[in-house]
């Protein structure tokens, strides 16, 4: 039996699944980051996020007697990683940066170009502004690193001694050039790096190469074991989900929740003002990803005002109880207001509920989206009820595949891809 590992390296922890060559998902692992902070940035240690990373990989390798063919890790790629001889620090994307230092060395660069050619607007903690902060504060840091990268590409350099880095993992890198492929020389320029300390592009499924003699050791496989380079998280969790086509969506429910949708173009998604991502390029369709930003921790707080400290299930009962429409109750989960104390707790938490749901429909009829189904992925796929109100609220088919594991099982499946064990992604 042959098997594959996948990663889903999101923001809070790992995810890991080991899949065998039917496709089915043999274990699942699971290991929390540990970040620190220093100067009010929150950052990783480079050799602790490493060690986080072969842990998963040996857990999941366990049952295998080294038989895995191949490893991808995808995820949420944007931390900047510089590496160099010392032990190095990783800086969450999360992290927002001076923005008058940022903006100087944005000033060359219109923010239309900037959105054109890297697929998402101006951000003020991704890599290229995370290096424009450090170039204005450490004068001297183009001295201190051989490469800037990002946490994915190091694990994947600690893996196999070699550099590479792929279109959709390198969305949120701000420096790469999504049509052409390329690294684009006005932001380069701008904060003074050249291409020979960044990791080469490569294409989705590119076998990057074997597992060291030193990381077969660590993670208990072999020096046959391959790893491939992968992509974005989210397009990793449509891989993992089996959303290709347009006019699919997936709804990945983390923090924020975010639909992605496959449009057989980029001018697409660029119209209607999304995130673009190469996805399946150049052998298949673009997509675009629109997100309510942070809807998790505005129900949460709703949660909290209304309820105190509640559980999920307790809350789950509570929105089971009450009908559709909350008994005309509404809450704006952005600004909720105060209730009187005699309001039925039932209908409390379905408007919560259900506020959160008709965002996510104002979000697609905006975006025109004629689905027949939304697949959804992620924490909330353990709720019967949440899927019930969203499907009510949208009128439209919820559907869940791989749930909490899709990024990773999407990993997983371009790890089969890149080793040739799969045709494509695709049943």
């Amino acid at each position: 039996m042959k098997y594959l590992i996948g990663l889903d390296i999101g923001t809070s922890s790992i995810k890991g699944v080991l899949m065998d060559e039917q496709r089915n998902i043999a274990d699942t692992k699971t290991q929390k980051h540990n970040y620190c902070y220093e100067n009010g940035l929150k950052l990783l240690n480079a050799e602790e996020f490493e060690d986080e990373c072969i842990n998963v990989i040996k857990e999941l390798a366990k049952s295998t007697n080294g038989q895995v063919s191949a490893i991808c890790a995808s995820g949420a790629s944007g931390n900047l990683m510089l590496k160099g001889k010392e032990n190095s620090m990783i800086y969450n994307w999360q992290n927002t940066f001076d923005r008058e230092i940022v903006n100087k060395y944005y000033a060359n660069i219109p923010d239309d170009e900037i959105y054109k050619t890297v697929g998402w607007r101006k951000s003020y903690g991704f890599p290229f502004s995370a290096m424009a902060y450090l170039k204005e504060t450490e004068p001297r840091i183009t001295e201190k690193f051989d490469v800037m990268c990002m946490s994915i590409e190091y694990l994947n350099y600690r893996l196999t001694g070699k550099w590479g880095i792929t279109r959709s993992m390198g969305t949120p890198f701000f420096m790469i050039e999504q049509e052409k492929g390329k690294y684009y020389k006005p932001f380069l320029d701008a904060i003074g790096i050249t291409e020979d300390k960044l990791p080469p592009i490569m294409e989705n499924y590119s076998v990057l190469g074997n597992l060291t003699d030193d990381a077969a050791l660590k993670t208990g496989l072999t020096a046959n074991t391959k790893v491939v380079l992968g992509t974005f998280d989210h397009p990793a969790a449509a891989r993992g989900a089996g959303v290709f086509e347009e006019n699919e969506v997936l709804l990945s429910c983390g923090t924020s929740w975010v639909a992605l949708i496959p449009f057989n173009t980029r001018e697409k998604p660029i119209k209607k003002n999304m995130l673009v991502d190469p996805f399946m390029y150049p052998y298949g369709n673009w997509c675009g990803m629109k997100s309510l930003t942070s809807i998790a921790e505005k129900i949460e707080a709703c949660k909290k005002k209304y309820f105190g400290e509640i559980s999920y299930k307790d809350f789950d009962e509570l929105v089971a109880k009450s009908g559709f429409g909350a008994n005309g109750l509404s809450i704006d989960v952005d600004d909720p207001c105060d209730l009187p104390s005699d309001v039925c707790q039932c209908c409390i938490a379905r408007a919560i509920s259900e506020a959160a749901a008709i965002k996510l429909r104002d979000m697609l009829e905006e975006l025109n989206v004629q689905a027949k189904s939304i697949r959804i992925v992620g924490g909330i796929t353990n709720s019967k009820e949440w899927l019930s109100v969203i499907s009510e609220i949208c009128d439209t088919k919820v559907e869940v595949v791989n749930g909490e594991c899709a990024g990773a099982a999407g990993a997983a499946l371009m790890a089969g891809v890149g080793a040739k064990i799969f045709k494509s992604e695709r049943v």
